[in-house]
């Protein structure tokens, strides 16, 4: 029977999309700064150098056309390698910048100290009011110990709650 293997493979998906999902949190609108996030190596933690506690990190990817402000929607606040399985992880913070409840999509990369990709991930969340916030989390899963890594927003989609 074939249909049998596409909805396993389907329910595959739709669990490992939900996993990638953490619950909004309801906080005060703030400015989208779009702090540099520090490159990390290994299963190390990020470490501020520099004057004010800036570091080194990725620009971000650039704008496409006709994406509006949506990206300014999305930004990456913390960044790390995990110690064990060297996979590495973005902490993403999504504030609804719209007019109306969004559903957003936020693609990471990680890339190396060469600015190559080495991985990538998604973090989701739906129904997010206006000026709104949601702490997400976009998770890698290629192993990356030992390298030193970056990460970046390359991509948001938002669109209107039903």
């Amino acid at each position: 029977m074939r249909t049998l293997p596409v909805a396993l493979v389907g329910a595959g998906l739709l669990l490992g999309l939900t996993a990638c999902v953490l619950p909004a949190s309801t906080t005060a609108r703030t400015p989208n700064t779009a702090a540099p996030v520090p490159a990390v190596t290994g299963g190390q933690q990020p470490a501020a150098s520099g004057p004010a506690g800036s570091s080194p990190a990725a620009a971000p990817a650039p704008a496409k056309a006709g994406d509006g402000d949506k990206l300014k929607d999305a930004e990456i606040t913390g960044c790390k390698v995990d110690s064990v399985l060297g996979w590495p992880s973005a902490d993403v913070k999504v504030t609804n910048h719209s007019s109306k409840a969004s559903n957003y999509i936020v693609n990471v990369e990680f890339v190396d100290e060469s600015n190559t990709r080495v991985a990538e991930g998604i973090a989701a969340t739906n129904n997010l009011a206006p000026n709104q916030a949601a702490q997400l989390k976009a998770q890698g899963a290629s192993e990356t110990k030992g390298k030193k890594i970056s990460c970046r927003v390359s991509d948001v989609t938002r669109y209107a709650s039903p």
